[in-house]
C-alpha cells in the first residue's frame, strides 16, 4: 500500500482554526551508505500545507531542518535514480517523527528498514516495532505466499479457508499488542500515532472508538486526539454493513457517474492512481476478476487520485492496463471529497457493496476479490 502519512497525518487539519503555536525546530540527520538515491525528501504538513524538503546525499550523509508546528509522523524517501519521490514503493520510505531534537536515520538496506533515532516519539516507535514487526513480517510472507500460488491452489476452498485462518490468527496477534500497549500507556503521546497503527489492522472502527476513549483526556484534547475522533467517526460511515456514502464524479470524457445508479449489483470501489505502482500491481487481479463476473451482477467503479497535471498520465494507465470498467476523477487528488467521505489516507484501498449499497468487504487484494465473489455469487467455469 502505498501511503505518505498515518491515518493522523492524513485528515483535514482539526485545529485549523485554532491559534498558530510556536514552531519547532527539528534536524533530521541521515546515513545511507549504501544507497544510490541522490537526493533524500522529507515529507510533512506544516499548518494546511504538504511540504516536501529536500538534501543532496554525499558519500551516503545528509541532513535537513526545518519546523513544524506540533509533532507529527513524516516520510522520508530516497528514491532510486530515475524515479520521482512521488512514486515511491514502501520499501524506498522511511517512517519517523518529527519533534524538538534530532532525529538519527542510518541504514545499510531498504530506506523503510532504517533505524530511527534520538527523540521520544521515534524511541517509543521501535519499542512496539519490535512486538510488531515478527507478526507483521509473518503476515507478509502469507500474502506473498497467496501471491504466488498456482490456480489449482487457488481455487481449491480448503487451502483458501486454511490461509484465511492463518491470516485471521496473525491479524488477531497484531491487534493484542495494540491494544496491551494502548492500556499500558494511555498518557503517552505516542499512543495516538500506535491507535492510528491499531485501526489500520482492524475494521471495526467502534473497538478504536473505545481505545481513544480510555487515554487521557489531554490526549483527545490534542490536535492529533481531535484528527484521530474525526478518523474513527469516518471509518464508522464506513464499517462493514453501513450502506456506503454517495457520490458522482466525471468520466474522462467529463459525463457524471453515479454510485446510486449502480445499486443492484455488487459493485467495488477502487481507489487507485496512476503513479502508484502498488495500485498499478492490483489492476490486474480487479481486471480478472471484473472480466469473471461482469455478467453475474458485478461491476467496478474505480476513483483515480491523480491530480489535473497528471490526466494524460491518468488517461494512459486505463489504457495500458485495460480497465474496461468505469473510470472517475475530479482529478484534484487526495484532496477530492470522497477520500474523505471514505475516510481514504493511503492507496491503493477498496470497498465491495452488496446490491442495496452495503459494504460488504474491504481492501480484497490480490485474488482475494475473486475468492469473495465466489463465495457470493458461485464459482465460473
Amino acid at each position: 500500500m502505498l501511503t505518505l502519512f498515518s491515518a493522523l497525518a492524513g485528515l483535514l487539519p482539526a485545529a485549523a482554526a485554532a491559534p498558530a503555536p510556536a514552531p519547532t525546530p527539528f534536524v533530521v540527520q541521515g546515513y545511507f551508505p549504501a544507497t544510490t538515491a541522490r537526493k533524500a525528501y522529507l515529507n510533512y504538513r506544516r499548518g494546511a500545507a504538504y511540504v516536501v524538503d529536500s538534501a543532496v546525499i554525499t558519500k551516503g550523509h545528509f541532513q535537513l531542518k526545518g519546523t513544524v508546528d506540533s509533532p507529527q509522523q513524516a516520510s522520508l524517501m530516497l528514491p532510486p535514480p530515475g524515479t520521482s519521490y512521488t512514486h515511491m514503493m514502501r520499501e524506498d520510505v522511511a517512517i519517523l517523527y518529527l519533534e524538538k531534537g534530532t532525529v538519527s536515520v542510518t541504514g545499510t538496506g531498504q530506506p523503510a528498514q532504517a533505524v530511527v533515532t534520538g527523540t521520544p516519539l521515534n524511541r517509543e516507535c521501535a519499542a512496539l516495532a519490535a512486538r510488531t514487526a515478527p507478526l507483521q513480517a509473518q503476515l507478509d510472507a502469507l500474502a506473498q505466499a497467496r501471491r504466488h500460488q498456482a490456480a489449482a491452489e487457488r481455487a481449491d476452498p480448503a487451502l483458501a479457508h486454511h490461509a484465511d485462518a492463518q491470516e485471521a490468527q496473525l491479524t488477531g496477534q497484531l491487534q493484542a499488542v495494540y491494544v496491551a500497549y494502548l492500556r499500558a500507556h494511555p498518557a503517552n503521546p505516542f499512543s495516538l500515532y500506535a491507535l492510528a497503527e491499531y485501526e489500520d489492522c482492524q475494521p471495526d472502527a467502534a473497538a478504536g472508538a473505545t481505545l481513544l476513549q480510555a487515554l487521557a483526556p489531554s490526549l483527545r484534547a490534542s490536535p492529533q486526539g481531535q484528527q484521530m475522533q474525526q478518523r474513527l467517526a469516518q471509518r464508522q460511515r464506513t464499517a462493514l454493513g453501513a450502506l456506503a456514502p454517495t457520490f458522482s464524479l466525471p468520466d474522462p470524457s467529463g459525463k457524471l457517474v453515479k454510485l446510486a445508479d449502480l445499486r443492484g449489483q455488487y459493485v467495488l470501489v477502487d481507489f487507485w492512481a496512476s503513479w502508484c505502482k502498488p495500485c498499478r500491481a492490483e489492476n490486474p487481479h480487479v481486471a480478472r476478476a471484473y472480466a469473471a463476473y461482469r455478467d453475474k451482477k458485478f461491476t467496478v467503479i474505480s476513483i483515480s487520485l491523480d491530480s489535473q497535471s497528471a490526466r494524460a498520465a491518468w488517461l494512459k494507465a486505463i489504457q495500458e492496463d485495460n480497465l474496461t470498467w468505469p473510470q472517475v476523477s475530479d482529478l484534484k487528488g487526495f484532496n477530492t471529497e470522497v477520500t474523505q467521505q471514505y475516510a481514504i489516507s493511503s492507496i491503493p484501498q477498496n470497498f465491495l457493496l452488496d446490491p442495496q449499497g452495503r459494504i460488504m468487504a474491504k481492501n480484497l487484494r490480490g485474488d482475494a476479490l475473486s475468492q469473495k465473489l465466489a463465495q457470493v455469487l458461485g464459482p465460473v467455469n
